[in-house]
């Protein structure tokens, strides 16, 4: 027996996107950063340097446990799921600025994003993104069109749960 469900309760829920933000203009880069400065405010910024298997992953925007990115950083750099397992280990909250829409040309950044993600959300890391369009109308490449469906699933739910 297959069951099929077709809708998403975490997406169903009238749900405040707090801090999924779109498109990348002035108004939402200033969103953005006043929000960053809020919750680094008596944080000290510094270098992290996380040791996976005798490699070095360099974190620059760190803030005990504040984490800001680029999606270039994480996504557009040869890295997988050791390298995601020991930021999540090193995070309280993520900032990332600049999510593309998806399409084939970035399948290899969109496969690593999938991964990232799965592994933040086990660790119930809230996010905040900065990004090209908004959540429903994140395109994917074809062969990752199943597994980003819980992705952006899941995303609803990182950009909108409470902030202790």
């Amino acid at each position: 027996i297959e069951l099929k469900i077709e809708e998403d309760y975490r997406t169903s829920k009238k749900i405040n996107l707090d801090r999924f933000l779109y498109p990348i203009d002035k108004s939402s880069n200033f969103r953005f950063n006043k929000f960053f400065r809020k919750v680094t405010k008596n944080k000290k910024k510094m270098t992290k340097v996380l040791d996976i298997k005798g490699r070095k992953l360099t974190i620059e925007n760190f803030y005990e446990g504040v984490i800001k990115f680029r999606f270039d950083e994480i996504c557009n750099k040869n890295l997988g799921s050791e390298d995601y397992i020991e930021i999540g280990k090193n995070s309280d909250l993520i900032f990332i600025e600049n999510l593309p829409n998806f399409n084939e040309n970035i399948s290899n950044q969109q496969q690593r994003f999938i991964t990232f993600i799965d592994i933040i959300y086990e660790k119930k890391i809230p996010l905040m993104i900065k990004s090209e369009v908004d959540l429903n109308s994140l395109g994917s490449a074809k062969s990752l069109k199943e597994p980003f469906k819980r992705t952006v699933s899941r995303l609803y739910e990182m950009t909108s749960q409470k902030i202790n």
